[in-house]
């Protein structure tokens, strides 16, 4: 899974979610690296959840996109 962010991302994600406010998140779809940037991640702290010596070049992109 070369071309993929570890599971933590996804976790993290979901942890901002379900302490939120529900009047903001029920009824809405999130993209977990869109979650973390609201919160002030940035794309370069992103790179925690790749796998050694990936780059954001190489992952494999989403099928909904």
């Amino acid at each position: 899974m070369a071309g993929s962010r570890s599971a933590d991302i996804m976790s993290d994600s979901a942890y901002i979610i379900l302490t939120a406010n529900s009047r903001k998140t029920t009824d809405n779809f999130f993209l977990d690296d869109e979650v973390l940037i609201s919160t002030g991640e940035t794309i370069d702290t992103l790179s925690k959840y790749m796998p050694k010596g990936a780059t954001n070049a190489k992952l494999v992109p989403d099928f909904m996109c």
